[in-house]
């Protein structure tokens, strides 16, 4: 498997060369993105190793028409944590993603992730295999401030959390409460969980619940694009902590 990835789109790739856990190999960059990075001071891009190029050189380094903004860098992936790696014991608020695959959605998750403060996030090992460049783009720079946590059996991981005094939260759009008239504390240590937006979490993960909640919503519509809703739910809890 390739240990690079593509990262593009002028916040992704800001905040990926901000990363001081990155390793950069090449910034390819326009002459127009590389003024507005140098107006703006926050980082030296003369410490990378940096080829100015024309808008048309990017546009062929990416499939799909994808937006590069004039700039696009060659780095290293971003390094996942296995779960039996990983110490919970000083950590209270998890999100755990039961089979969402779409990188866009993921990338939409993180960002609202990374803006509630809820950096950890616990998905399957598919992580490794999906298009990280669309990821990193979807979430807006937030996967430099994020840790994923990987498990290829994601049933024995909420057992091991559950060990860990997690109480754990699904979320489902045909539960019976409602995440309005819940509270959470300082001192609650929660995963909340959140499915695939066609399918939900799975069964064998609801059983594994201590509750789920749902959103109240008013309208026609009762489910929510899976990004959407947990921006709306990080909020909700957010503002109790």
């Amino acid at each position: 498997m390739n240990k690079f990835t593509k990262i593009y789109g002028y916040h992704a790739a800001m905040h990926a060369l901000c990363n001081k856990q990155r390793e950069i190999k090449e910034v390819f960059i326009t002459r127009n993105a590389h003024k507005k990075i140098t107006d703006d001071r926050k980082i030296d891009i003369t410490i990378f190793n940096t080829k100015i190029v024309e808008t048309k050189v990017l546009n062929n380094m990416l499939a799909g028409g994808q937006v590069h903004q004039g700039i696009l860098i060659i780095s290293e992936k971003k390094k996942v944590i296995p779960i039996n790696d990983y110490d919970f014991s000083n950590c209270q608020r998890v999100i755990f993603l039961d089979n969402v695959t779409d990188p866009r959605n993921i990338g939409a998750i993180i960002r609202s992730c990374a803006a509630f403060n809820f950096t950890k996030i616990i998905t399957t090992n598919k992580f490794e295999q999906l298009d990280e460049g669309m990821i990193a783009k979807a979430s807006s720079g937030g996967l430099e401030h994020v840790e994923i946590i990987t498990s290829n059996n994601l049933s024995n991981c909420l057992n091991m959390l559950k060990r860990n005094k997690f109480w754990i939260i699904g979320f489902d759009s045909d539960a019976e409460s409602t995440i309005e008239n819940t509270y959470f504390n300082n001192e609650d240590k929660i995963v909340l969980i959140f499915g695939d937006e066609g399918k939900g979490i799975r069964k064998l993960t609801k059983d594994l619940c201590d509750v789920t909640y749902r959103i109240n919503t008013i309208g026609k519509i009762r489910s929510l694009n899976v990004s959407t809703a947990i921006g709306i739910i990080l909020d909700r809890i957010s503002a109790n902590y």
